[in-house]
């Protein structure tokens, strides 16, 4: 980690994301400059904040404070700009700065400014006068909790005992209890007095027989039943009560993804329980071939699948969801054995059967392409593999239909490539025309829709209960989307991740082939987007994880570069222009890397604001609000570049990880929000 100031935010995850709980970061050294005069600014920061699934690392932080000693800001603009990073860092439930300014001109400023997610109620503060206990070690007293409407006790203790009343607050159920401490005495020990008061006959039989030691022993005592007496019966035992059974009310999500999965498990307040990752052998590439072995997705997602269930509670667990990239397909037989490689989606070998489709398809149809399904199935239907297949699946068909061991069955998110109409909800009638086996095709359902309970077996070896459901997945930009959980026509999602894609609610669907804009089936919404080819991959040819993030804090967003650049991986574009011949622009080429670098962002940038505006030209809502989830929501630099060029502020998104939005669709989002 450097030493240097620097704009870059580090984290961590939360190691108790289902717990809200407070931390509080105080920062006396606080220094910036005053705009007018130049005159250095001191302040004392004071920062608590309720995490969700990252927590600020401590020296990061330091870091990026000392990088204001040297600017001048405004008191309300760097208080403001601070918590805007840090929520953009971190994605807090709840955060809370106050900046404590020293005097200037006998004047002292204190501005105080929060953040929360929907639906966050913050926590009561803990009260300043709750009284405490101070024990003496000397001595040992039994402390004795008693309610607090209760009557005491006619007895008379050996020795006092001090008493201590609990009195619940139930406001928020993770307060502590509010304890009322009453007063403590040891007075000197007295000889008892003795008891002159009559007995009654009830305290006589309570009282225990004694045997002293001079007196015989009792006489043993017969009981004798009257012969007009009937013998009584033995009482009868009470009925077990059985114990409920535990909530199902755990749902668990999985991203197949090219380079590695992701499980996450959450519960019914949509908060993250436990989470899990496993890394996946680099895809074999030869020449336009790009393909994976489907064995390692299963062995990558059942993995992270067993190590998640072990840190829930499994007998809760209720339906599992699995989202993947919708251009990776494969063929198996009817026992779900793979007869080929996964075809990834960006495999460009079938650019044959692209043109054939192109020449046949509805325009109303996603189908186009190399990285679409249908050219891929229509490349393996000419291969001697086709006469052993039974079934052409998605990724995330494949591990659903593993889980449960019964295969053919797919959704209508992944199935939109493969030629399927979401508005009919059927297969439509040209797919003969190029001569698709449609008995190859899946049953195609519903996102979210439960397509069957996990098989014994797999139960068995996942440590989970034979009824926990599986259903119908998703495509992995859909599950982004849903994990950002803005579901408001005019509020625009940017996925940030190998490439760009932009997605938006629309109250009908948006199909513009030309373009490169499809849209998918949201109950009875839709939703509207493109995926460019631009994105993370391009930055990636030049620059490493590691030199993205160091050359961050170095980026001028507000001083453009003026480098006209169209930044695509290779030859090629599908939105917001759909033209497979479009070349890259990359030039000129300036002396310094860090200029280059903000030209390339500033280009994806461009080609974000050129999307929204082109899905507003096809009847698309206008951008009114814009949230960011991906690798790149983190790079506080390019987000405000970014607002430059779009017009609009990003914000991140609640949830980051795709598997967060696979783990909603699991739990029945779609069906109670797109109704």
């Amino acid at each position: 980690m450097t030493t240097s100031p620097t704009r870059t935010l580090e984290t961590f995850p939360n190691p108790q994301p289902d717990r809200d709980y407070i931390i509080e970061i105080r920062t006396p050294e606080f220094t910036c400059l005053c705009p007018k005069t130049g005159q250095p600014d001191f302040a004392t920061l004071y920062l608590e904040y309720v995490p969700d699934q990252l927590c600020v690392e401590l020296k990061s932080y330091k870091l990026y404070i000392w990088s204001f000693r040297n600017e001048g800001h405004f008191h309300e603009k760097v208080t403001n700009a601070i918590l805007s990073d840090l929520v953009a860092a971190t994605q807090p439930r709840y955060m809370r700065l106050r900046a404590e300014f020293n005097v200037r001109g006998g004047v002292y400023t204190t501005v105080t400014a929060e953040h929360r997610q929907p639906g966050f109620r913050q926590p009561p503060a803990m009260p300043d006068d709750l009284p405490r206990t101070e024990q003496d070690a000397t001595q040992v007293a039994v402390v004795t909790v008693a309610p607090v409407a209760a009557a005491p006790m006619p007895v008379t203790p050996a020795a006092p005992e001090p008493v201590l009343r609990a009195t619940a607050d139930t406001r928020k159920p993770f307060m502590p209890l509010n304890l009322e401490v009453s007063e403590v005495s040891f007075p000197e020990a007295t000889a008892a007095a003795p008891d002159n008061s009559p007995t009654s006959p009830s305290d006589r039989l309570r009282m225990l027989a004694r045997r002293r030691p001079n007196s015989p022993p009792a006489e043993p005592t017969v009981a004798v039943t009257p012969p007009s007496a009937k013998p009584t019966a033995p009482p009868v035992p009470p009925k077990p009560v059985a114990r409920p059974e535990p909530p199902r009310d755990i749902y668990i999500g999985i991203d197949l993804g090219t380079s590695g999965c992701r499980a996450v498990a959450l519960n019914a307040k949509q908060r993250v329980l436990a989470r899990t990752e496993a890394t996946l052998p680099a895809a074999l590439r030869q020449g336009k071939q790009v393909t994976q072995d489907p064995n390692d997705w299963w062995k990558a997602v059942s993995g992270c699948l067993k190590e998640l269930v072990g840190q829930v509670d499994a007998k809760r667990v209720h339906r599992i969801a699995v989202a993947g990239s919708t251009g990776t397909i494969l063929f198996t037989d009817k026992n779900g054995q793979p007869q080929s490689p996964g075809l990834m989606a960006n495999d460009r070998r079938a650019e044959d059967e692209a043109e054939r489709i192109a020449a046949i398809a509805d325009d109303t149809s996603a189908a186009f392409g190399t990285s679409g399904s249908l050219a891929k199935l229509l490349w393996l239907q000419a291969t001697k593999v086709h006469a052993r297949a039974a079934h052409v699946l998605h990724a995330a068909d494949w591990i659903s239909n593993r889980l449960t061991g019964s295969y053919g069955h797919s959704d209508y998110h992944n199935c939109l490539t493969l030629g399927y109409d979401p508005q009919k909800l059927a297969w439509p009638k040209w797919l003969d025309e190029l001569d698709v086996n449609r008995a190859l095709l899946p049953k195609v359902h519903a996102p979210g829709e439960t397509i069957g309970r996990i098989s014994a077996d797999t139960a068995k070896a996942l440590g989970l209960l034979t009824d926990t459901e599986v259903t119908a997945g998703t495509t992995d930009t859909v599950a982004a989307f849903l994990a950002t959980g803005v579901f408001e026509p005019g509020h625009g999602v940017t996925i940030l991740g190998n490439n760009l894609t932009l997605q938006m609610i629309s109250p009908k669907p948006i199909f513009a082939n030309r373009y490169g804009v499809y849209s998918h089936r949201l109950g009875q919404r839709w939703l509207t987007g493109g995926t460019s080819n631009s994105g993370g991959a391009i930055l990636l040819q030049y620059f490493t994880v590691e030199h993205l993030r160091e050359m961050a804090t170095l980026l001028e967003p507000e001083h453009p570069t003026d480098l006209n650049y169209y930044p695509l991986p290779a030859t090629g574009e599908r939105f917001p222009v759909n033209d497979p011949r479009l070349e890259p622009r990359l030039e000129p080429l300036p002396g310094d890397s860090t200029v280059f670098l903000q030209g390339l962002l500033e280009g994806i940038a461009r080609i974000e604001s050129q999307g929204y505006a082109r899905l507003a030209e096809l009847g698309a809502p206008k951008l009114k609000a814009l949230w960011t989830i991906g690798g790149g929501s983190q790079n506080s630099a390019w987000t405000r570049l970014r607002e430059h060029i779009v017009g609009v502020k990003p914000k991140s998104a609640r949830f980051q990880h795709t598997a967060c939005g696979a783990a909603l669709l699991a739990a029945g989002v779609v069906q109670e929000t797109f109704v």
